[in-house]
């Protein structure tokens, strides 16, 4: 068929008939006569808007839309664009379009009446609606990029705040890019999508409030007040909506007013935080963003009620899209700060509490495990070690060497005590090892096999000294022990008996 575009149809005939028989006792009618209906025919489109329609030609029934039996949605079909094919056969039949409004707000929308080319007409529904589609979409977008963002940056001490902001960024997209008509246009005849700009709204201000109140100094608890009644809200809506009492359209007006309130109370908490840290960038920032906010949504708002829900513009969409980038990327840079203090924090904690020549834990990891007082010392066992000839090796082949034999020695140590306690340097050429819950007999098969494991590497490497590593162990006994310190010394007389039976033997 020849595309031969469209044009808008202004010469009708309207009226309002009363009908009990309709859900607000009214309808109304329109009238196309005397059409110049080209060869192959075209389509009449219009929008509708909570609102079941009936179109005749002649007097013949030809296309008409209304909710399902079971729509657990509500009495209405929706939001949704219609496309009536008319052919060259009718010419000179007048066209009657029926629109029943299913809601007050309904009742005095006339939609613009499209005939031409069904390609043209929807291209031309694209273009007009593309700058919302463009501002939602980038929203949608941020707000993943937000959430992933912060889900992987969390466990590295990033704010919740980033999460937050996502969720908002998500359903201010979702709501505007599902409230536009392009979207019905895309998915026709889809009640389902007629609800998510309500749901998405109803779900913003719990995410918004909670991302406000960490830019402020004082995070007072009254933040949470709005977070409660947008729950309450919430579940009132949804309640009336399931029980088919009233719709989520209906009841819109309980969360514009947690909108209004949150806003008194941010500007009530500007005003605050201006009295305790003065006028800085930080609040600059935050008035910049949140006037832009409000400028938008009370612009929004206003046309929503001026049009009866018909359109709004895209005012409020840029207002959060500027909010949502100024203070996010602000987030971001906080969060990327604290992951920074984070990686120090955990660098000079390893300095702290790790030997750095053999990268076992130190003599103050050991004092900070078993004087915390979490610590049990109920069936502990302490294993103490002792490398024989360390300063005859370092006074022969040098402190290099010695550094070799103490690295190598700590690695076959953590070889076999490492996944089943801690092991620690105490400094010099003495180490232990920190047992819970492991029995004495394990305990002794396990030097066992640190004995094999020293002397097949003694065998395998041609050192011009052997390693040798004294070992002594003791359990943790109340009736013995006054405190570990006592088994420690229990250990160590161990210990140095089998040093003295080494060398002993050696000579």
């Amino acid at each position: 068929r020849e595309d031969t575009g469209f044009q808008y149809l202004t010469e009708y005939k309207s009226r309002k008939v009363e009908d009990e028989n309709t859900p607000m006792g009214v309808k109304s009618e329109y009238v196309i006569s005397q059409m110049n209906i080209p060869k192959g025919g075209n389509s009449l489109a219009f929008f509708s808007i909570h609102q079941n329609v009936q179109v005749y030609i002649g007097e013949e029934l030809v296309y008409s839309v209304q909710p399902g039996k079971n729509n657990p949605f509500g009495k209405t079909p929706g939001s949704t664009w219609n496309a009536v094919p008319i052919y060259e056969a009718d010419t000179g039949k007048d066209i009657k379009i029926v629109l029943i409004p299913v809601y007050e707000s309904s009742v005095d929308i006339v939609p613009d009446f499209y005939f031409g080319s069904r390609v043209s007409i929807w291209v031309s529904v694209l273009e007009r609606n593309f700058m919302s589609l463009l501002l939602g979409g980038m929203a949608v977008i941020l707000g993943i990029l937000f959430l992933v963002f912060g889900i992987v940056t969390r466990r590295s001490g990033a704010d919740r705040g980033l999460l937050m902001m996502g969720m908002f960024s998500m359903n201010i997209g979702l709501w505007k890019v599902s409230d536009s008509d392009a979207m019905a246009l895309i998915f026709q005849h889809s009640i389902a999508l007629s609800y998510i700009p309500f749901i998405s709204l109803l779900l913003v201000v719990v995410p918004f409030v909670l991302y406000l109140r960490k830019l402020f100094v004082e995070e007072k608890k009254i933040w949470y007040l709005p977070c409660f009644i947008s729950i309450a809200v919430i579940m009132v809506s949804v309640t009336l909506q399931m029980a088919g009492v009233a719709d989520l359209r209906q009841t819109l007006w309980m969360n514009h007013l947690v909108m209004g309130f949150v806003l008194v109370l941010a500007v009530v908490m500007l005003f605050r935080e201006l009295h305790l840290v003065g006028w800085n960038n930080h609040l600059k920032i935050m008035v910049i963003c949140m006037v832009s906010c409000l400028v938008g949504m009370v612009a929004d708002i206003f046309v929503y009620y001026i049009s009866k829900g018909a359109s709004m513009t895209v005012m409020g969409m840029i207002g959060f899209l500027i909010y949502i980038i100024v203070l996010g990327v602000i987030s971001v840079r906080e969060a990327q700060r604290l992951m920074s203090i984070g990686r120090k924090a955990k660098h000079y904690e390893q300095m702290t509490y790790h030997d750095q020549l053999t990268g076992l834990y130190n003599r103050a990891a050991y004092a900070d495990d078993t004087g915390s007082p979490d610590f049990k010392m109920k069936h502990c066992i302490l294993i103490m070690f002792d490398l024989n000839n360390l300063k005859q090796c370092n006074d022969t082949w040098g402190h290099e060497k010695g550094d070799v034999y103490i690295r190598n020695s700590a690695k076959l140590i953590h070889e076999v005590f490492g996944n089943i306690g801690k092991c620690y340097r105490m400094g010099g050429d003495e180490f232990s090892v920190l047992l819970k819950e492991v029995s004495v007999e394990r305990c002794r098969k396990l030097v066992a096999k640190l004995k094999d494991k020293t002397d097949a590497w003694n065998r395998e490497n041609e050192e011009k000294f052997l390693m040798q590593i004294a070992c002594g162990y003791a359990q943790y006994d109340e009736k013995e022990d006054y405190d570990l310190g006592d088994t420690l010394r229990r250990a160590d007389r161990m210990m140095y008996h089998e040093k003295f039976a080494m060398k002993h033997e050696n000579f």
